[in-house]
């Protein structure tokens, strides 16, 4: 028989009570016109803006250093190989160009391209302006990409082009300071050793702008033939021969230029040596090797000889025997087998250090070194490194002000949930427990404000990105825009930071539950 009275049942008691109550505090519209409410939403709006401006000066100063690093990186590369011997970063000695890691360094993890280059200080003069740069040889092997995408008008060099011989490319300063333009030809006065200055003409192909002021001030690209012919690193044989027959007898003489002027020279088809004049027995082909103290790469040159008629004076003198030149030749010199030194491409420039210690160590010799781009741009990193500085700032003081107003938020509604919490202490719940949902709260409150933060910052980071807003001095800022680059993980690593400080720091003003009695709680509730 079933009972007349069934027992009442209690409905169950949530798993998390802490978590229950915290979201019933949240969503409660019972009381409208609560105090806390005003004061709740003040504190969104100050981590929301707190946030926001994080999430801008993280992106701002990554874009700072990402451009002002693949500008001064673009123009010279992440590493540069010279040699040892240099102490003029405008004017490089000469390196062989025959290197056991040239071009193979392409070969190791994380080094995207390796290419030749060469410096000479010079002056270009025109009718108006006279001003000093610093020309770069470059090679057929040159990665143009950068240039490329800052190139203003024009086009770039033609390397190795018979039809564009004498390219050059300069940079707009340059051009609107000596008042030139794509398509002129200028004079450019080359350098060597302070006191030998020649002049050259150049035709300016195309313009570029970095915003760099060390590299558009100074740097004029043009082809690496025109410096390692004006400098003469390697050898240049030449043969010098009378015209005249002297019993059978041809008279040659050896002529050398570049290297270090200590010459040596070998006749390998007679078996002489010495520069002459020599009268050898003649013969259809003469061959010359020039060598020097330095150990400069020889040259070779050869001349091939044949008798012409004799010729009988107007006075009836008699006839002299005669010889011509019917063809020269040889190796053509070795200027093209040197170099200023190797400029070195990464995939990513955080691999610097690294990779810049594997090079020395494993792939130079004692008579090279390497040198790497904050080594040759030491301010410009110092202004870089003193913006993660600001950044640093930046964040502690907008956690702070975010944890001053989630204090203020969380005192105003533990003071106002005072009946509350006397209720809870009343029934049994621990000090603990009541300090855990007011702490959920704060997380909460948090996170909705990290969330609405990271969405207005992120708006206003790509509509900056897009349209180029905010605009800056070139001359000053190395760019014309303010630049921002955004990633995932450091948005991320902001927000669990933030919320994991603040909520650390509310443990404090919590403890105000403790001292809540429940008595006179629920009596003045």
């Amino acid at each position: 028989m079933a009972p007349i009275f069934a027992t009442a049942q209690r409905p169950p008691l949530p798993l998390n009570i802490a978590h229950f109550i915290a979201r019933r505090i949240l969503v409660d519209k019972d009381r409208a016109d609560r105090f806390s409410r005003p004061i709740v939403g003040i504190a969104v709006l100050g981590i929301i803006i707190g946030m926001a401006v994080m999430v801008i000066t993280v992106g701002i100063t990554s874009g700072f250093q990402r451009e002002v690093r693949s500008k001064v990186t673009g123009a010279g590369g992440h590493l540069q190989i010279l040699s040892i011997g240099q102490t003029d970063m405008k004017e490089t000695p000469r390196v062989l160009i025959a290197q056991p890691f040239y071009p193979s360094l392409d070969t190791v993890n994380g080094v995207k391209h390796i290419q030749v280059f060469a410096t000479r200080p010079g002056i270009i003069e025109t009718e108006q302006e006279i001003q000093g740069v610093v020309l770069k040889g470059v090679g057929h092997d040159h990665d143009w990409e950068f240039l490329q995408k800052h190139l203003k008008g024009g086009v770039v060099p033609a390397i190795g082009d018979s039809t564009r011989p004498i390219d050059l490319l300069l940079s707009t300063y340059l051009a609107n300071r000596l008042r030139i333009g794509v398509t002129d030809t200028i004079t450019v006065y080359l350098i060597k050793d302070n006191d030998d200055v020649r002049p050259r003409k150049f035709r300016v192909s195309g313009l570029y702008e970095t915003g760099v002021e060390s590299l558009d001030h100074q740097l004029v690209y043009v082809d690496i033939a025109h410096l390692q012919r004006f400098a003469q690193w390697g050898l240049k044989a030449e043969v010098l021969v009378s015209d005249t027959l002297d019993r059978g007898r041809v008279k040659v003489e050896a002529l050398a230029f570049g290297g270090d002027r200590v010459y040596s020279y070998e006749w390998p088809d007679l078996g002489i040596s010495g520069r002459g004049p020599h009268w050898i027995p003649f013969r259809e082909r003469i061959t010359l090797v020039v060598k020097d103290a330095e150990g400069t790469i020889p040259d070779t040159a050869w001349v091939d000889l044949a008798p012409m008629e004799a010729v009988i004076g107007m006075g009836g003198e008699r006839a002299v025997p005669r010889v011509k030149v019917r063809a020269r030749g040889g190796s053509g010199g070795s200027n093209a087998d040197y170099c200023g030194g190797f400029e070195v491409i990464l995939d990513r420039f955080e691999d610097l250090g690294r990779l810049d210690d594997l090079i020395y160590r494993d792939h130079l010799d004692n008579r090279l070194r390497s040198i790497s781009v904050k080594q040759r741009f030491p301010e410009i990193f110092a202004w870089l490194a003193l913006l993660d500085t600001n950044v640093v700032v930046i964040i502690v003081l907008m956690v702070i002000v975010a944890i001053i107003n989630m204090t203020s938020a969380l005192l105003i509604i533990i003071l106002e949930r005072t009946p509350m919490i006397g209720v809870l202490k009343a029934l049994g719940t621990s000090t603990g427990t009541i300090r855990r949902i007011f702490l959920i709260d704060a997380a909460y409150i948090l996170g909705a404000g990290i969330i609405l933060g990271d969405l207005l910052g992120v708006v206003i980071c790509m509509a900056q990105q897009q349209f180029g807003i905010i605009t800056l001095p070139v001359e000053s800022y190395y760019v014309d825009a303010v630049p921002v680059d955004l990633d995932v993980l450091p948005v991320v690593l902001l927000n669990l930071g933030t919320l994991a400080v603040c909520v650390l720091a509310l443990t404090l003003p919590s403890l105000l539950v403790a001292r809540i009695a429940p008595a006179r709680a629920i009596r003045f509730a």
